[in-house]
């Protein structure tokens, strides 16, 4: 049997779920499976049954804080720090092949163990795509308005790339390793084989792709376990569903807005959280639970309102589901500039989010049955590249070659 050690770094919840997915659709007549995380979503592993062993990851919060003030989110001596335990793990493991989602050191650590590394990844970050930066939500834009702070951002935006690719550019000089340079996206997409989450007829890549280095894998989507509340069962029930979940990154404090905004939209609500006063405001209109089954929600949903990360849109679009995405992160707008462009949704940014706002969005989703349309086209394309099945191609294409 081979031996794959997974890395998901607790950042967000993306990060874990994806290979937890993964390394759980595996043969395990065929691999032997470990998982590397951080304390924030280890029970994601543990809830799949498989081995988890404790990685050193500086958490959500931290993450979190240092994306909204925009500051490097691993400076020097935190990648250090991560490859060293990349290190320990790896020499204790003796893995045949490593798998990183957002494990940006183990482009330093797996060379110096020797071990083939595969990335997970998203398209739109690829050194290929064509993306349209737009300035992230920050105190300056909520200040000047984001009209006028992205006119700062792309003047500064070679400074700014640069400044995050400083640390992983002296990591590896550090180590002896030939620079990335300071294109964010070279820096996010590293290794011996980088896989992308996506299917390339919504995150398209200019120029032939070379699948000996970056492939596509179709969207790898997760959802709890949990059960759709019976409230949403067997009713004559006229308004449509709009099922909102804002995930691990997004803002709670914009949930009350968003939710009012839907029922005034003419929208029952199933929302992931704490009820709070929606239901005393709303009644019936709002169903809410700390966790619901977001497949089978996007599933009976006319709309999906997410943070516009692509596990939100993603599971919408698999479901034929159009999306309302709320970014405020680059990831996030850099995935949405795409489901917009694919017209299977609509955008607003975080910083612009208003009751009048998202009603507004919500109508014109709801009324336009174009979105609806090209969701459905979408999710044909989802379906036709299943990513478990090629995952496996692609470890056994790494190991192939490394043996």
């Amino acid at each position: 049997m081979k031996r794959v050690l997974f890395f998901g770094e607790a950042a967000t919840l993306a990060h874990v779920a994806r290979p937890v997915v993964l390394a759980s659709a595996l043969d395990t007549s065929r691999f032997d499976v470990c998982m590397a995380t951080g304390a924030d979503f280890r029970a994601l592993a543990t809830d799949a049954q498989l081995p988890v062993l404790d990685l050193h990851c500086i958490g959500t919060r931290a993450y979190l804080a240092a994306v909204a003030a925009g500051r490097p989110v691993y400076p020097l001596d935190t990648l250090q720090a991560y490859v060293d335990d990349d290190l320990r793990l790896i020499r204790h493991v003796r893995p045949d092949v490593v798998v990183g989602d957002f494990r940006l050191s183990l482009a330093v650590s797996a060379r110096l163990a020797g071990v083939p590394y595969i990335a997970l990844s998203n398209a739109y970050w690829s050194p290929q795509a064509a993306p349209a930066f737009e300035v992230p939500v920050h105190a300056a834009t909520r200040l000047l308005g984001a009209r006028v702070a992205n006119a700062g951002f792309q003047l500064l935006r070679p400074l700014i790339m640069a400044q995050h690719c400083l640390p992983m550019h002296r990591l590896r000089r550090r180590h002896g390793m030939p620079s990335l340079g300071f294109d964010l996206r070279s820096v996010f997409t590293e290794a011996d084989l980088t896989l992308f989450a996506d299917v390339p007829a919504m995150v398209p890549l200019a120029g032939a792709v070379d699948e000996r280095r970056y492939r596509y894998i179709g969207p790898v989507v997760w959802s709890p376990a949990a059960a759709v509340p019976q409230t949403l069962l067997g009713l004559a029930e006229t308004r449509p569903l709009a099922y909102v979940s804002l995930g691990s990154s997004g803002d709670p404090s914009m949930m009350d807005v968003i939710v009012d905004a839907a029922v005034a939209a003419g929208c029952r609500v199933a929302a992931v959280g704490d009820a709070g006063g929606w239901t005393q405001r709303h009644g019936n209109a709002v169903v809410s639970a700390p966790k619901l089954p977001g497949d089978q929600l996007a599933a009976m949903a006319q709309v999906v309102v997410c943070n516009g990360g692509s596990p939100g849109t993603h599971q919408a679009v698999q479901q034929g589901t159009p999306v309302l995405g709320i970014p405020a992160n680059l990831d996030q707008l850099l995935n949405m500039h795409h489901v917009v462009a694919a017209h299977a949704g609509l955008s607003l940014r975080a910083d612009r989010v208003s009751r009048p706002a998202v009603e507004q969005a919500l109508r014109r989703l709801l009324s336009d049955s174009s979105f609806t349309d090209r969701a459905r086209q979408l999710r044909t394309n989802f379906l036709a590249r299943p990513s478990a099945d090629l995952f496996v191609r692609a470890l056994d294409d790494v190991l192939g070659s490394a043996n």
